[in-house]
């Protein structure tokens, strides 16, 4: 059982959140597949001012939906407040703060993971959004901005800010997604709180999963990329974790039912043109490793159509 907020799960796994990516039929997805708590796409302070159908599409969610959290992405103390009051109208059970964020069009805007930058700023930051939001607070990180030791001065900060977990993900700003998880500056970020560490990064199997577990200490993992297109891996990490053996892989039945399942969630959400669009990325995922899948996957920019994205994963069955 893992234990941060209000919250009791049975597993310590996660689903991160992803920026286009952990819309609400992705996170329904991953919950029929074991998926217990899951976050939504980032979302912009400025844009909750404005409450745009895109922000209210990322923000959408059911009863069935939950545990969820979301992520704020924002670095001005008066509009996150005003924020905050905004999202009393929905229903969540954690609000995370992003200081990860790598990507040049988050941080040339000073968010994200520029406030990795200086921890008093993070801190009185992180103060203000504890002291208003209605539900308990994270923060997700990098080990640093350059420098993998000061993701322990980091997570001390978020601490005293009064925050109940710290995700980590094992890598610096720089580093991006670059070069290996540094397990070792994760765990000394884990011995130097006492609040849950959740690390991130590199997550694809349920044996990485048990590594992150054993060289960091951490309470917790987060599953990011390692979800994408295998929605089997939450229950894959929770049973190696129990028993030690993995379970077998999908058959090619099971495969292709999840993806048209997965589609079938992306039509009734976005409708047909933007389904299309949005699922051509999955497509990819879902195809990752098959024998002579390359020239379907040459075509899948083509497909324009419903009937167009159900033939083309009929013919990768059909070459299973």
């Amino acid at each position: 059982m893992f234990k941060f907020g209000n919250l009791s799960l049975s597993t310590p796994i996660i689903l991160a959140p992803m920026a286009g990516i952990t819309s609400y039929p992705v996170r329904m997805l991953n919950r029929r597949f074991g998926c217990e708590f899951a976050f939504t796409e980032m979302v912009d302070a400025n844009s909750l001012n404005y409450t745009s159908r895109k922000t209210i599409e990322i923000l959408r969610t059911g009863s069935e939906d939950r545990p969820l959290g979301i992520q704020l992405l924002g670095n001005d103390a008066d509009q996150l407040r005003q924020n905050i009051d905004i999202l009393r109208d929905w229903e969540f059970d954690i609000l995370d703060l992003n200081a990860a964020c790598p990507q040049r069009k988050v941080t040339r805007r000073d968010k994200g993971a520029c406030l990795l930058k200086s921890t008093r700023r993070l801190n009185k930051l992180l103060k203000v959004v504890v002291k208003h939001s209605h539900v308990p607070v994270t923060v997700k990180i990098r080990l640093g901005w350059d420098d993998p030791e000061q993701g322990r001065d980091i997570a001390l900060c978020a601490q005293d800010a009064g925050v109940c977990a710290v995700i980590v993900h094992g890598r610096t700003k720089i580093q991006m997604f670059t070069g290996t998880v540094d397990y070792a500056s994760l765990k000394k970020v884990k011995d130097a709180v006492n609040i849950p560490v959740i690390a991130s990064g590199d997550v694809f199997s349920a044996q990485l999963a048990k590594k992150m577990f054993d060289e960091t200490g951490a309470d917790a993992v987060a599953v990011a990329r390692g979800s994408l297109g295998n929605p089997w891996i939450f229950k894959e990490i929770e049973t190696f974790l129990k028993t030690g053996k993995i379970p077998l892989r999908p058959s090619s039945d099971e495969l292709v039912q999840t993806m048209k399942l997965h589609f079938d969630m992306f039509n009734e959400f976005y409708g047909e043109q933007r389904s299309v669009v949005n699922f051509r990325s999955f497509f990819i995922w879902y195809t990752r490793g098959a024998v002579g899948v390359r020239p379907l996957r040459n075509r899948i920019s083509q497909v324009k159509t419903k009937q167009d994205m159900l033939d083309l994963i009929d013919e990768f069955r059909n070459n299973l």
